[in-house]
């Protein structure tokens, strides 16, 4: 294998583990500022009165019941830069997967839940952005060629 050919899998697999790992907390973090925004975020409010404990119990739950979930948005990314970033044009729309994938999640799997149309298309923007910064910060430490 070649130099450049490793180096291209290697960000793959660390794209898929970041943005697998990011997942979970970004949608807690979107959903939480969403609730915010709409005056909904009585949780918010509760968390002062639960203890920390609980609260980080609760929330490696959810890690771990959102691991599919999680990993399948790793491979949303992987295949959004193997299709987008080949070519300098269709860079500039690279990440653009990631929302399109969490509208048509919450369309599909969640249709009656309209709150969640909003958390998971901010998510997957978010997600989006943590992905173009991936991309730019790996390019500027292992100067690939697009």
């Amino acid at each position: 294998m070649t130099v450049h050919r490793r180096t291209a899998w290697l960000y793959l697999l660390l794209l898929l583990i970041f943005i697998s790992l990011l997942a979970w907390p970004t949608f807690v973090l979107s959903s939480s500022v969403l609730s915010y925004i709409t005056s909904d975020a009585w949780q918010l409010e509760a968390w002062s009165q639960v203890p920390k404990r609980v609260l980080l119990q609760q929330f490696i739950h959810g890690y771990q019941q959102s691991l599919m979930i999680a990993g399948a948005a790793g491979v949303v990314a992987v295949l959004d830069y193997l299709l987008m970033s080949r070519l300098r044009i269709t860079w500039w729309f690279s990440g653009i997967l990631l929302p399109l994938a969490g509208l048509a999640l919450a369309i599909t799997l969640l249709p009656s839940v309209p709150a969640a149309i909003p958390a998971l298309v901010s998510t997957g923007l978010l997600l989006a952005v943590a992905y173009r910064l991936f991309d730019l910060l790996f390019g500027r430490f292992f100067r690939r060629t697009r």
